[in-house]
């Protein structure tokens, strides 16, 4: 994983965000030429690292509103993510990229419980103590519940990449391959002629830019008589 700040850009997902905001940030996050870049979309709970790995426990406490809102807007997590690898796409084919795929996704769900954070009771709710969750479990145990019901609070993390990420697909994250362009074979050589022009324009500015600091240097020495 990415650890340079500048190449990783994480997008919590909330109920009173704009969409069409989350979608253009992005988007221009990913304009420069830099294949390391990530996007990372999810619904943790502010109080929560969202790089933290699925293994990890927190010991964080959260209210019960702010963790199921980590649960109610996985939807609105998904739309956004299917949006933006749509939007790119576009992108690539108004501009004329020689790129001919999109971009790489990469799912991963959890719960809020699995990374050892401690949920709340609800305003109002009554909170078991030790002594009485433990008498409720050995009810249930005595009724043949060997196996009670537990609670889940579940997540959803998404990077989106432009290169493959095996190490999150080993750390247990699904993947999505990227949407491939449809591109007919003489608009692929154009857009290889345009990117060896650019190369060569970038290439002939380089070598003026060493020219003239060379000329600035054999200007400031002293003439020998």
């Amino acid at each position: 994983m990415i650890t340079d700040e500048s190449q990783r850009k994480c997008i919590r997902i909330t109920g009173h965000g704009k969409m069409k905001q989350w979608v253009a940030n992005s988007l221009a996050f990913l304009e420069s030429s830099d294949e390391n870049k990530l996007l990372i979309f999810h619904t943790l709970p502010s109080e929560l690292d969202p790089l933290m790995s699925l293994g990890e426990e927190s010991g964080k406490q959260v209210t019960h509103k702010a963790a199921s809102t980590s649960t109610d807007l996985i939807p609105r997590l998904i739309s956004v993510v299917e949006i933006i690898k749509r939007e790119y796409v576009k992108n690539l084919e108004s501009k004329h990229t020689i790129r001919m795929t999109g971009l790489h996704q990469y799912n991963e769900m959890g719960s809020l419980q699995a990374l050892g954070v401690r949920v709340t009771p609800a305003e109002g709710a009554f909170e078991e103590t030790a002594e009485v969750t433990r008498s409720r479990t050995i009810i249930q145990a005595l009724e043949g519940k060997n196996h009670p019901r537990q609670s889940r609070t579940p997540f959803m993390r998404v990077t989106l990449s432009l290169t493959e990420l095996p190490e999150l697909i080993e750390n247990g994250a699904t993947y999505q391959p990227p949407t491939k362009r449809n591109m007919s074979r003489s608009a692929k050589m154009r857009a290889k002629k345009r990117v060896k022009k650019a190369k060569a324009v970038a290439a002939a500015a380089e070598v003026d830019n060493v020219d003239m600091a060379v000329d600035c240097t054999s200007q400031g020495k002293p003439t020998n008589l």
